[in-house]
């Protein structure tokens, strides 16, 4: 058996206090819990590298076949090495549970015409991190982003520094589905000195309105993220990826793997996009075909 998986946990705002990580979200509590030294920010590719980068993320095909030695079940992902030492944060062997979207009875969630997908998250978050890739990639098989940027959690203990994505500052255009991305707190803190053990050490980046707000309190009642809700019709909460599995990769070795999944991370991101993929096309009524009968 591999290491010990870490426990986990999120949220977002409120009084409470110890960041912990546990159950695949990211929640604040009031107990316990140590935390490593926070490695804030990594230096940006440069802009071509960058734009590379991105192509190759938003443009993996919906057809792309998790290989045979890894297999997706109901609430879990197995993946076993062929080989005798792990690319993975684990061992050899790889289990891992994520959440799958859970249908809901609320009142619909458009914008602009279409079904809207609210995603709540922190850039501090490591399962948030580690979600938007497959965010991204499912994302991308229904419209297009501008304005994507690389970002990397913090290092929290058991948790080393994820390298991923932040939707700040940028834009996504569809004709099937609006996307709504709320990222509440970054990766920075508000001055050197602040303790990285709290939530509110960290600077704002952006606020749930009211009627967001009324959302995520009615299906997240602990306001943990990732959570993401579909439409009205469906939410989720947690990570369709767990950040050890990313551990240690950089951006472009993960990128460059997602056309071939064969990594550990390659295979989550691949398996977790396709989750994904699947409950928009519930929203979009199978549109694309490209997307959702591939």
């Amino acid at each position: 058996m591999g290491p010990e998986k870490p426990p986990r946990t999120w949220a977002i705002g409120g009084r409470t206090r110890r960041v912990l990580i546990a159950a695949g979200v990211c929640v604040l509590l009031a107990v316990g819990g140590t935390v490593a030294a926070v490695r804030l920010s990594a230096p940006s590719p440069a802009a071509q590298a960058l734009a590379r980068l991105v192509t190759e993320v938003t443009t993996v095909p919906a057809g792309v076949a998790v290989p045979a030695s890894a297999a997706v079940s109901d609430g879990g992902y197995y993946y076993e090495s062929s080989s005798s030492s792990s690319t993975s944060a684990y061992s050899s062997a790889l289990s891992i549970n994520f959440p799958f979207p859970t249908p809901v009875s609320g009142p619909p969630l458009t914008a602009d015409g279409k079904p809207e997908v609210l995603y709540v998250a922190n850039e501090y978050c490591p399962y948030c991190v580690a979600e938007n890739w497959s965010l991204i990639v499912a994302l991308s098989r229904f419209g297009q982003f501008t304005g994507l940027s690389t970002s990397r959690s913090p290092a929290f203990a058991n948790i080393a520094p994820i390298d991923g994505w932040t939707f700040s500052g940028s834009s996504y255009t569809s004709p099937y589905l609006a996307f709504v991305p709320v990222e509440n707190r970054s990766n920075v803190l508000v001055r050197p000195e602040a303790d990285p053990a709290y939530a509110t050490s960290y600077r704002v980046r952006q606020k749930l309105t009211p009627a967001q707000q009324a959302v995520f309190g009615t299906f997240d009642s602990l306001g943990q993220t990732p959570f993401l809700d579909f439409g009205g019709k469906a939410t989720m909460l947690g990570s369709t990826v767990s950040p050890p599995v990313l551990a240690g990769s950089s951006w472009s070795t993960i990128a460059a793997g997602l056309r071939r999944p064969e990594s550990p991370a390659d295979m989550a991101i691949i398996a977790g996009a396709h989750t994904l993929t699947a409950e928009f096309c519930q929203l979009t009524h199978d549109r694309p075909a490209a997307a959702c009968r591939p």
